[in-house]
């Protein structure tokens, strides 16, 4: 049979679809291993464009890997702290509230009862009591000293794709062609998605500045944790608007009332209007960015096989894999 007759490309295409459903279900089974290699090239891939920057101002290529590292050091331990102090502060913070809940749940229980709606029968109050969220808070805190230790492994995964990538920025940076065929389009993708990451970690850090401010302003509790959070959640695309604003509102409501959860509620979804409808396309490159259908698509695919890790890695992960199969296909292969 000719390699164009018509049963030959079925079983091709037939065997393709078999590789990709065992590649798909092997990721999903090892989904804590995948997740954590995913995650470390992710970073790499992200700070990557600050590594290439100190190249090009002529720093030697261990030095300019030693300090993107450091960066990666600094920064991380950072975030992590902000988080396990602020998660702490929560837990002593959150049984101050219990007043506030039931207060307000008695209020709504009471509109509702106006309408013949038993709220009671819909929802308990022991389901939102203090008790309750702290316990909630204390698996965040574990989930984040958890991430501290892993926090070895990454570095030393982050090191050694920094030093790989190193190579390739110093040939480009000299002017040389990188190399043919798909090691050429892979490390196109690579660049790619550092670009991406690049500015999406920029735009979300304006967005959580914006967002601290604001809340600062309206004198929200725990402002700079609910800044972080939506610096974090900006890298989930078009669900982690809704996942950034619940906790600052839900404080605010607890603590002042409709009014100002509303605000909270508005000025997040102002400032993530503008910078993600109006800064965001201006600065990223074309072809980077994925229709919004595709999006959500690639959004409930990935956290299907690798989990919550799946919602930051889907656009990365989409937009590799977008780029090698067009560009083989346009090869023919």
């Amino acid at each position: 049979m000719s390699k164009n007759d018509p049963i030959s490309l079925l079983l091709r295409y037939m065997i393709s679809a078999a590789s990709i459903v065992i590649i798909i279900a092997g990721m999903k089974l090892a989904a804590s291993i995948v997740n954590l290699i995913l995650m470390s090239l992710l970073l790499a891939f992200s700070i990557s464009p600050v590594q290439k920057w100190l190249i090009q101002k002529h720093l030697p290529k261990g030095l300019a890997v030693l300090i993107t590292v450091l960066i990666v050091v600094i920064g991380g331990s950072g975030l992590f702290s902000i988080l396990a102090v602020s998660t702490a502060g929560l837990i002593d913070k959150l049984p101050s509230y219990e007043t506030s809940l039931t207060t307000f749940w008695q209020n709504l229980n009471s509109l509702l009862g106006n309408y013949s709606v038993d709220l009671s029968k819909l929802l308990s109050l022991q389901q939102f009591e203090p008790k309750q969220m702290v316990k909630i808070a204390g698996d965040l805190l574990g989930v984040i000293l958890q991430g501290l230790s892993n926090g070895l492994l990454v570095v030393i995964i982050v090191v050694f794709v920094l030093i790989e990538m190193a190579g390739m920025q110093i040939r480009q940076v000299k002017g040389d062609k990188i190399k043919s065929g798909f090691q050429d389009t892979f490390d196109q993708a690579v660049e790619d998605v550092g670009k991406y990451i690049s500015i999406t970690g920029w735009i979300g850090f304006l967005n959580a500045i914006a967002n601290y401010i604001l809340l600062l302003v309206l004198g929200i509790d725990f402002a700079l944790t609910w800044a972080v959070l939506s610096f974090l959640f900006n890298f989930i695309p078009n669900i982690g608007i809704i996942m950034a604003i619940l906790a600052p509102a839900t404080i605010a409501l607890l603590q002042y009332g409709w009014i100002r959860a509303m605000l909270v509620v508005i000025g997040y979804i102002l400032f993530n209007f503008i910078f993600e409808n109006v800064l965001k396309p201006r600065t990223m490159k074309a072809g980077l960015d994925i229709a919004p259908l595709i999006t959500i698509l690639s959004v409930i695919f990935w956290s299907w096989v690798l989990g919550a890790a799946g919602t930051i890695l889907a656009v990365p992960l989409t937009i590799t894999l977008q780029k090698l199969v067009l560009e083989q296909a346009e090869k023919g292969i």
